[in-house]
């Protein structure tokens, strides 16, 4: 009787000790999740480019609760609707993101682009796309977007795994002017093709 009581509380203190760890593992993992990591920032000349998305900044770090979060600041006010062309492509501003470990950014096409467009006339629209070969990009996940009260900056909020979880990104930056292809309509940073590392973990 007293060997089958002490197996059976010797049951009941290893099944509290496993709670107990089980409980401070999910603390740790909450923490961890709680804990949003410095911004990378770009920043960018002002009238480098004609229109509304001309970049002055942009920052990315890990918000609250574990997604990217990434601030686009412009020298102007930017709407949705300013995002719209009557014909070629709609204007955006996107992350273009490298997630590759030993890919150089110089020569290979990032392989995500975390983008704002417009929805319509009065509603943003986000969206990660995968980029692969010569196709063109593939929508693979929902981003959610909001402008601040200047109406200046616009946050995009994305998650790690829409980029596929890697443990550091490279990124850069870029605006396109709605309907136009040409070069002189893109705005850039950081210049001259240069990246910014980003560690996910």
């Amino acid at each position: 009787m007293a060997a089958d009581l002490r197996r059976a509380t010797g049951g009941r203190l290893l099944l509290s000790a496993g709670g107990c760890a089980a409980a401070l593992a999910a603390i740790v993992v909450s923490a961890a999740l709680a804990a949003t990591s410095k911004p990378i920032v770009i920043t960018d000349a002002r009238e480098d480019v004609s229109g509304p998305l001309d970049l002055t900044r942009m920052s990315l770090q890990r918000a609250s609760d574990g997604r990217l979060r990434a601030a686009f600041s412009f020298a102007g006010k930017v709407t949705p609707k300013a995002l719209l062309a009557t014909s070629g492509p709609p204007g955006s501003a996107c992350i273009r993101i490298w997630t590759g470990q030993d890919v150089d950014p110089a020569s290979v096409r990032p392989d995500r682009l975390a983008c704002v467009t417009a929805r319509s006339h009065d509603e943003f629209r986000g969206g990660v796309y995968e980029v692969s070969g010569a196709a063109l990009p593939k929508r693979v996940a929902d981003a959610s977007v909001k402008a601040t009260a200047s109406a200046t900056s616009i946050v995009l909020r994305f998650t790690q795994s829409s980029i596929g979880r890697p443990q550091r990104l490279r990124f850069a930056v870029e605006s396109t002017r709605p309907g136009c292809e040409r070069a002189t309509c893109i705005d850039t940073a950081p210049a001259r093709a240069a990246t910014r590392t980003f560690r996910l973990r």
